[in-house]
């Protein structure tokens, strides 16, 4: 192997535009992505609060972020299925709770325990009588 000279990168236009193209889909791709995650946590941030008003009108813009992040390929399919399920399942579960602010909902102090009774302690067994002798 004396005298091999290291393999040189190859430079064939094809490969040189498929980097820069390489470049600028995952630059876009980064876009949707981080709009997709930013969307997600401030509908679970709306959850977190229980504000179920903001998190009800925020829900229909973070689908379609999600349908379009995997219409392109960034996420699975059941990926997706999965966010918006968990998604909704949060909403639905906040409303029927009610959707109060945390903050309005003061909880009530609880009452002191009352005192135990005592109980009367139990009567002493009174002692077998002794078995009679036989005669």
């Amino acid at each position: 192997m004396a005298g091999a000279t290291p393999a040189k990168k190859p430079m064939i236009r094809k490969a040189v535009k498929q980097a820069r193209q390489s470049l600028a889909h995952a630059a876009r791709n980064k876009v949707f992505r981080n709009e997709m995650r930013s969307m997600i946590k401030l509908f679970l941030g709306y959850i977190q609060k229980k504000d179920a008003e903001k998190a009800a009108k925020v829900l229909p813009k973070v689908v379609s972020i999600i349908d379009t992040c995997f219409k392109k390929n960034l996420i699975h399919r059941n990926n997706a299925a999965n966010k918006k399920s968990r998604m909704q399942r949060e909403l639905t579960k906040l409303q029927k709770g009610g959707g109060a602010p945390a903050e309005a909902v003061a909880k009530a102090p609880k009452a002191p325990k009352a005192a135990k009774v005592a109980k009367a302690p139990k009567a002493a067994k009174s002692a077998k009588p002794a078995k009679k002798a036989k005669a």
